[in-house]
């Protein structure tokens, strides 16, 4: 499994990769939400190519016909801390 950081600010990360069974996957961390998710990591968004769309804590429904990257995308700008790198 492949596992990268493709966005990161102070309160928002976006990790993505290849797994050989699940294919592409995005997860997104926020950690001012780390005490309202059942792990305690403050995951909001996990997709993946074979399961799609498993945890949606974004606010955005997924059911507006918008891309997983578009979701995040819109997570991020309407969240984002001090960013180090864009998406």
């Amino acid at each position: 499994m492949s596992r990268i950081t493709l966005y990161q600010d102070k309160r928002l990360t976006l990790i993505g990769g290849e797994d050989h069974m699940l294919g592409s996957f995005l997860q997104l961390y926020d950690k001012e939400k780390q005490d309202e998710t059942p792990e305690g990591e403050g995951l909001i968004y996990d997709w993946s190519m074979f399961f799609g769309t498993e945890t949606n804590y974004t606010g955005i429904p997924i059911d507006t016909g918008k891309k997983p990257i578009e979701i995040i995308r819109e997570y991020i700008k309407e969240n984002k801390g001090d960013a180090h790198d864009n998406i």
